[in-house]
């Protein structure tokens, strides 16, 4: 039998900047491993870029010299949205969140193709069966209720499900899983 790797992220933003997620995310006890932005410049569609990182903080990974953020942080960019995600129900090893940005590239790659999706890697589906439950928080705490058209927790569905049976690949998504109120 196939092995299956479920995950649970509960993704914190939007971040305007590099500089207030890093502050924010000094303040937290969890430890943030992916992320995924989205970047306009004047006149031009949005982009997408989903990450990760292991050793580093989000933060300190953005910092890094090498990093695509730095394409959209001048004077040209009119607009910049950053979530950063932990993976909730597990210790996550790097395996695990190489698995979660895999799924999500594949998405994103899916949706956007090469043209609107800045990752230029690992946009391949993962090799086992996955389920991903998303769920999008501000960083004062509250959840997402309304998703504006375009932004990231509107184009990340809240559940995804990866399929493989070696002979075909599927890959599933609930955009919006709906709130009945508090049952207790």
């Amino acid at each position: 039998m196939q092995r299956i790797d479920t995950y649970l992220i509960k993704w914190y933003g939007p971040f305007n900047s590099k500089e207030e997620l890093r502050k924010w995310e000094e303040k937290r006890s969890e430890v943030f491993n992916l992320y995924v932005f989205q970047a306009r410049r004047k006149r031009n569609k949005d982009k997408y870029y989903c990450g990760m990182t292991f050793k580093q903080t989000v933060g300190m990974r953005m910092r890094n010299h090498d990093h695509h953020i730095h394409d959209f942080e001048n004077e040209q960019t009119e607009f910049l949205q950053i979530w950063i995600g932990t993976i909730a129900n597990i210790k996550a090893k790097e395996s695990d969140v190489r698995v979660c940005e895999n799924l999500i590239t594949s998405k994103l790659a899916v949706d956007f193709g090469a043209g609107r999706l800045e990752n230029c890697t690992n946009m391949n589906p993962p090799l086992n069966d996955v389920y991903m439950i998303n769920e999008w928080w501000r960083t004062n705490g509250n959840y997402v209720q309304r998703k504006s058209r375009g932004s990231i927790p509107a184009v990340i569905p809240e559940v995804m499900v990866y399929y493989s049976d070696r002979k075909s690949h599927e890959l599933y998504g609930i955009d919006r899983l709906k709130y009945f109120g508090d049952l207790l």
